[in-house]
Formats: structure tokens, sequence, C-alpha cells
């Protein structure tokens, strides 16, 4: 199984937190979409997903 995850960095590019691992991109999109707002609010700048190591894309958190 591949195992999706987060990494939430903060605007230094330090890393804030990680969500737990998801079981498809789906859920994991969902997850992000679900908490996104109190990731910014915590001080999280941009967050990567990751599967099974891998970074796919890194989003920014906030409103351009």
């Amino acid at each position: 199984m591949d195992g999706w995850h987060w990494i939430v960095r903060d605007p230094s590019g330090g890393e804030l937190s990680s969500s737990e691992e998801l079981p498809s991109r789906e859920e994991a999109e969902a997850w992000m979409g679900r908490e996104w707002e109190s990731l910014l609010e915590r001080g999280g700048e941009s967050a990567t997903l990751l599967r099974d190591g891998d970074e796919l894309y890194t989003m920014g958190l906030t409103a351009s």
C-alpha cells in the first residue's frame, strides 16, 4: 500500500507538523481541505504532499 502524507512548513521552511499516513491521494487532499485553515492559524505557510517519501508537490496555505 502506498503511504500518503503532508509535511507542513513554517515561513522559514522548517517542519511545523505532519499529517498521519493516509491510504490514497484523494483522502490526503480531502484531509488538507479540512485542515488548511487550522494549519495556517498555527503558523503554517506551505504544505508538501509525499507518497512513500517522494515529494509530489508543494502548495502555499495562504490565499494569493
